[in-house]
């Protein structure tokens, strides 16, 4: 699956907000009308993994080697074909570490071990390495 970057800023995310919030505010994505994120608009990612929470999904992705989840709205899809390597687990009331975690895709790791994407997000080395393994794995299928 790929998406490119259409928005980077919690100010344009409020649209999709449930209620009016001031910009000083934290949203239901975990950013405020302030929030800026790191990302280029126009740039294009390979999602490695997609975590639903609260009704929030969010996708998986690195920038510069920098891994961690985004909120859908501020990317579009350019293609939506799920790898075939991915897995699903529901999580709902399940996670003590993201209780508010309802369900997740992605790679055997971020799927089934449960504390693989606080380690990833947590720069550990071998989480780093297991992404970024599989990632290769996944735009070697996707030249295929």
């Amino acid at each position: 699956m790929k998406i490119r970057c259409i928005n980077n800023t919690g100010d344009a995310l409020r649209v999709y907000e449930n209620k009016s919030l001031s910009k000083d505010e934290l949203g239901r994505f975990g950013a405020t009308g302030h929030t800026e994120f790191g990302l280029i608009i126009g740039r294009e990612y390979i999602v490695m993994g997609m975590l639903l929470g609260e009704g929030c999904l969010d996708y998986l992705i690195d920038d510069g080697g920098y891994v961690s989840a985004y909120p859908y709205p501020l990317f579009e899809v350019i293609d939506n074909k799920l790898p075939s390597s991915w897995f699903f687990k529901s999580l709902k009331n399940t996670d003590e570490n993201y209780p508010y975690q309802e369900a997740i895709w992605g790679y055997y790791e971020l799927v089934f071990d449960d504390n693989h994407y606080e380690k990833l997000v947590d720069f550990d080395e071998e989480a780093q390495r297991i992404y970024f393994k599989r990632k290769i794995e996944l735009e070697n299928e996707l030249t295929e």
